[in-house]
């Protein structure tokens, strides 16, 4: 049941990351390290 709300949580769109969701941030900065 939380990994649900957790999978919810990070497909979530978020203003702060100019409408990205967290999942799509983070492989972009782990794209980015590679």
């Amino acid at each position: 049941k939380l990994s649900a709300i957790a999978r919810q949580l990070n497909e979530r769109p978020r203003k702060t990351l100019l409408f990205q969701t967290p999942a799509e941030k983070f492989a972009k900065c782990v794209a980015a390290i590679r």
